[in-house]
């Protein structure tokens, strides 16, 4: 509201008697004077004291006549203004440091949380840890590209309708979906946000996605050729003599459900029978299999073996 104070005497034009008659101006007195009023919307976030959310653009309060059509919600700039003041996308707009900083401490308490129970379950800490390391941080990390693409397109896609002419717009729902023309000066204040406030903290994504998919190939490629790998160092850490040793004396390598299936030659061979007796828990074999441990009576058999 704007107040105009008048004094209690103005100027007006006219004669008064024939001893005034070349005067032009004389004073009168007067009771009240009204002006006519415009009224003038303001910026509720300038009537709150701040300087809006956008950075001296209107903010998500900002409702001008040019934009009476495109439902509030809908409206570029309030979209860029919800972005900013959400917990997950307003990352985007800190410093690269503040930003993966961030990031670290996401990937440290997802793999703290999630990443190492779930890989202690395939591979023991203790008996392999290189691929139990590995395999926990390539899924915390998996994890934490995720968040930073969600991040990133929902950023594009408020920077490409702050860029563009025209955009799209829904007036009640998805089947009354109109087109709006930006009037030349919000077409000018949108291209400039889109400009300086939208298009570094894409660029800022884009670069840490990139970052993020090469660790990715690199762990994966790390986990695959990480049995390879540490037989190769364990080989030339060893001295030949002891490789040769330990040739000829190791076991076979098989599965526990291999050497419960191993053939009538294995009577010939001490390893695999001494291999087999073990996966066998210390009970006869026949106990795995319906048809041999009725043959034989059962004895020393538990109902368990069948289940195991």
């Amino acid at each position: 509201m704007l107040r105009l104070q008048f004094p209690r005497y103005a100027p007006a034009y006219g004669e008064v008697d024939k001893l005034q008659a070349r005067r032009s101006w004389v004073v009168l007195p007067i009771t009240s004077v009204r002006c006519p009023l415009s009224r003038v919307k303001a910026l509720k976030d300038e009537s709150a004291g701040g300087g809006g959310a956008s950075g001296g653009f209107a903010g998500q309060s900002w409702d001008p006549g040019l934009e009476i059509e495109v439902p509030f919600e809908q409206r570029p700039v309030n979209e860029y203004s919800s972005l900013r003041s959400s917990l997950l996308y307003s990352w985007g707009e800190l410093s690269p440091g503040s930003f993966f900083l961030r990031l670290g401490g996401l990937w440290l308490v997802t793999f703290t949380v999630l990443g190492a129970p779930i890989a202690a379950a395939s591979f023991k800490p203790s008996q392999d840890p290189i691929r139990f390391v590995l395999a926990a941080g390539i899924g915390t990390l998996l994890l934490v590209s995720i968040v930073v693409l969600r991040i990133y397109l929902g950023w594009s896609y408020v920077g490409d309708r702050l860029l563009s002419a025209v955009i799209p717009y829904e007036e009640s729902g998805w089947y009354d979906g109109q087109m709006w023309v930006k009037p030349p000066e919000v077409l000018a204040r949108d291209r400039l946000l889109g400009s300086y406030k939208v298009k570094p903290v894409i660029k800022l994504l884009k670069q840490t996605l990139l970052g993020t998919g090469v660790l990715l190939v690199t762990a994966v490629s790390l986990f695959i050729f990480a049995a390879p790998v540490k037989d190769f160092l364990y080989s030339l850490s060893q001295p030949k003599e002891e490789i040769l040793a330990a040739s000829t004396t190791k076991k076979p390598d098989l599965k526990k459900e291999e050497l419960l299936r191993l053939p009538v030659e294995v009577m010939n061979d001490d390893d695999l029978a001494a291999a087999a007796a073990k996966a066998a828990d210390g009970r006869p074999v026949y106990c795995r299999d319906r048809f041999y441990r009725a043959m034989a009576g059962g004895q020393y058999c538990n109902w368990d073996d069948l289940l195991n």
